[in-house]
């Protein structure tokens, strides 16, 4: 028991010293950590069930997580056999999600290649369901000079956030694109560069900056990185393995208050916007005509087309998209040691009116 616990104690400093945290979808303009835990903020435990269900988020509280707000909201997570929940924003100076979620929280909210990166280092995490049936990344130009395909990329300056690095460097590999001919530089999180020429284009989300620029009077063109050769999903969530070997039941439970949330948020992003705006990100205020954008952005991303859509679930074809994407970048994985379907999937066998 002690080397184990060294062992994972050791894996979350050589994460948080790593700097694998990957900035998901999010305004970064808003430059905050959000406000509101939940209904059970201090994080106890209870004294019946499941106890909390804490889960660790990928960014700041915007509409990207509004399925989680309203699991809380709409008492999806008691009604899963909780006795509450605690939402943890994330944010620039918050430390890598999969740390998070080997030392202190239930799940967390990530992306592929920088779970990817954890599980190579030893991590024992796994990614369980995903919201996104396409990633959001995108690189985004102004109208006026497009970059609609990879190959557009070329002669052109590109600006990236330090965090979003993993996903540029896979996605570049993945394609075979030439990198000497494509300039890379940081950023900070903000694709106003774009806008006065200093970059030719910015690695970003179709669901937040790009959103934001639009409502800043801004006319842009997306090239999503999932529609043009890099099939990635997005917003996945991750547990460790010892939650899937012991807590089962308990992870299930946890994905089917998700579903249910998301459920919520594709049936309404009006509902998603409000308690957004004024309830769980009131701290951030955000532009409510732009997060419903965001929100309706996210939620294209979610449909895959199917009639009784499996909210969550992850296709064997697409997890293995996955790993051929980032394998490129050099993360030699199989599905297995990334991906536990299996909950999932029994979570929709022994619940099939979930499917929507």
């Amino acid at each position: 028991m002690t080397s184990q616990v060294d062992r994972r104690q050791f894996l979350v400093r050589g994460l948080a010293l790593g700097g694998l945290a990957l900035a998901a979808p999010g305004l970064a303009a808003c430059g905050s950590s959000g406000s509101g835990t939940g209904s059970a903020g201090t994080g106890s435990t209870g004294s019946t069930g499941f106890g909390i269900a804490s889960q660790r988020l990928a960014w700041i509280k915007n509409t990207e997580f509004a399925g989680s707000y309203f699991a809380d909201k709409n008492g999806y997570y008691k009604a899963a056999g909780f006795s509450g929940d605690q939402l943890i924003a994330g944010g620039p100076t918050a430390p890598p999600i999969e740390s998070d979620v080997l030392s202190r929280t239930f799940a967390g909210v990530s992306q592929v290649p920088i779970v990817g990166a954890a599980v190579v280092q030893g991590a024992p995490l796994k990614i369980i369901g995903a919201v996104y049936q396409r990633y959001a990344g995108s690189v985004i130009s102004m109208t006026s000079k497009p970059i609609r395909t990879p190959h557009d990329l070329y002669g052109k300056t590109i600006g990236c956030a330090s965090s979003s690095e993993p996903v540029w460097r896979s996605f570049l590999a993945s394609l075979k694109l030439d990198t000497s001919r494509i300039k890379t530089v940081p950023v900070q999180g903000d694709p106003i560069g774009i806008t006065k020429g200093e970059i030719d284009g910015y690695l970003g989300f179709i669901n937040a900056q790009a959103v934001d620029l639009q409502h800043k009077g801004f006319d842009v063109t997306n090239m999503l990185l999932a529609d043009v050769g890099f099939p990635l999903v997005g917003q996945t969530y991750i547990t460790t393995q010892d939650n899937i070997d012991k807590h089962r039941d308990k992870v299930k439970a946890f994905l089917k208050a998700e579903i249910r949330g998301w459920q919520d948020v594709l049936a309404n992003p009006q509902l998603a916007t409000d308690i957004t705006v004024n309830d769980y990100g009131k701290d951030l205020k955000l532009d409510p005509k732009a997060t419903l954008d965001s929100c309706k952005a996210g939620n294209a991303l979610i449909r895959n087309g199917a009639k009784h859509q499996q909210i969550l679930s992850i296709s064997d074809q697409a997890a293995a998209e996955n790993i051929k994407s980032i394998a490129a970048g050099g993360m030699r994985l199989t599905v297995g040691n990334l991906f536990d379907l299996s909950l999932i999937r029994e979570l929709y066998k022994e619940n099939p009116s979930l499917a929507v």
